[in-house]
């Protein structure tokens, strides 16, 4: 009985490090994505 506790605990901890660990790779995507537009913005209002 102990032992499928902890089985349990660890799989749980595992999913929500995994789903942690998208959310950051998409906010990270997101972030970079922004932050290349508002370069782009910089640059064409510099040109111009």
């Amino acid at each position: 009985m102990k032992g499928s506790a902890f089985r349990l605990a660890g799989l749980i901890l595992g999913i929500v490090a995994s789903v942690a660990a998208v959310v950051a790779i998409v906010l990270s995507a997101v972030g970079m994505s922004k932050a290349r537009q508002c370069k782009q913005c910089k640059l064409g209002g510099g040109v111009k």
